[in-house]
């Protein structure tokens, strides 16, 4: 059994909602809300296929969070339009950073479902990250290097080993990378130098890396209010791409006890407040699960929710006006697609092995969940390709 969280939001109840960055989520959110006749604006740093949505009424450009002036910017613009007392929801981890270390100001004139960054840091701050996780007892990537006590002897190290971004403040090639991959001295210590000019000796991590390809990677996602879970599901990250580093194509609901128990742990230990994805991979050489990220914003995927009985935007809506339906058991089998991603990942796995696999196979005929596609509202999947074109144009382009 589940719910149907949108028979009891009605349009009165929130006056609109504040997208502020991502692309495929906020699609996903956009019509969640825009098919309950609610008003959906979006604002984005760069040419998304996501704003071509007829259910997204205000599409704002603007320079971003990392301004001196993105405060001010996103005040005076917002208010301007007649966003007041809408619902903000940030979709990537610089708006998350934005919103929540401005919290006091933005609460003042929008409805938050998060917390403040003194709370929030520890779960976005990869080394504050992994030290929680060994308070609390969760497995995750051996550190090697966090800019304090750990070993930061090339020799020393065990490699392979991946360096991460402790946060992704900053925009370089580091933090577009997500991470960096090496596989031997050589190779390690150019990176390592680059990494500290890019983000400083204290902002990275050097973990091992956890073998295992897409189908060992699985996700806890939910909605949490001040430590409670309200809902919650798993699922497993089938495909990736690009293979090493890369997001998810092909997303299967799976009934995992083991991630969700470690995931609450977790969530529970912060009091965590608000949307939530926490990332995991299987370590076969042990058999253990380690954890990865913590992602505290609308993920990609979230359009999957509702499909297992979570409408996971309309319940944070209701969430900020604390009013929350009875939930229920997540519903497991349905699963989600980005075709485009999705296809290369299957040519990667082709060239690499020569074979597609049961999985790849399954991400190809099962039925799923779209990430773009959607009957009544054709335009962000006419739009997708020429987007992406276009954003490879002018990467080339000199400035």
């Amino acid at each position: 059994m589940t719910i149907d969280a949108r028979k009891t939001l009605l349009p009165t109840k929130i006056p609109g909602v504040i997208l502020l960055g991502g692309s495929y989520g906020s699609l996903a959110a956009a019509r969640s809300f825009g098919r309950q006749g609610i008003p959906v604006a979006f604002f984005s740093t760069q040419h998304t296929a996501a704003q071509y949505s007829r259910y997204i009424q205000h599409h704002v450009a603007w320079q971003g969070p990392d301004q001196s002036n993105a405060l001010e910017f996103f005040l005076e613009k917002s208010l301007k339009l007649g966003f007041a007392n809408w619902l903000l929801l940030p979709s990537s981890d610089h708006e998350v950073q934005f919103v929540t270390q401005n919290y006091e100001a933005l609460a003042a004139h929008f409805s938050l479902v998060t917390m403040p960054w003194a709370a929030l840091e520890q779960l976005n701050d990869k080394a504050q990250l992994c030290s929680l996780a060994e308070r609390l007892g969760i497995d995750f990537p051996k550190v090697y290097w966090d800019g304090d006590a750990h070993t930061t002897s090339a020799e020393d190290i065990r490699y392979p080993v991946v360096l991460k971004p402790s946060s992704t403040e900053k925009i370089n090639p580091l933090t577009k990378a997500k991470a960096w991959r090496a596989d031997s001295i050589a190779e390690f210590e150019p990176k390592f130098t680059a990494a500290t000019q890019y983000m400083g000796e204290h902002g990275f991590v050097v973990q091992e890396l956890i073998p295992g390809d897409g189908s060992a990677q699985f996700s806890y996602a939910g909605l949490w209010d001040h430590g409670i879970e309200l809902c919650g599901l798993t699922a497993r990250r089938s495909r990736q791409f690009p293979a090493e580093f890369g997001t998810s194509p092909f997303v299967e609901t799976v009934e995992l006890p083991e991630v969700g128990a470690q995931a609450r742990r977790l969530l529970e230990a912060v009091h965590y407040h608000g949307l939530v994805e926490v990332e995991f991979k299987l370590d076969q050489r042990d058999n253990s699960l380690k954890l990865l990220d913590v992602n505290t914003r609308i993920w990609a995927w979230i359009g999957l929710g509702e499909a297992a009985g979570f409408d996971f935007p309309t319940l944070a809506a209701l969430l900020a006006k604390s009013e929350m339906p009875e939930t229920h058991t997540a519903k497991y089998g349905p699963s989600w697609r980005h075709p485009v991603p999705n296809t290369l990942s299957l040519l990667q796995a082709l060239v690499r092995s020569g074979r597609l696999g049961y999985a790849g196979r399954r991400s190809i005929f099962a039925r799923s969940v779209s990430s773009i596609f959607a009957a009544d509202d054709l335009k962000p999947a006419l739009a997708e390709v020429p987007v992406h074109l276009l954003r490879k144009i002018k990467r080339l382009l000199p400035r």
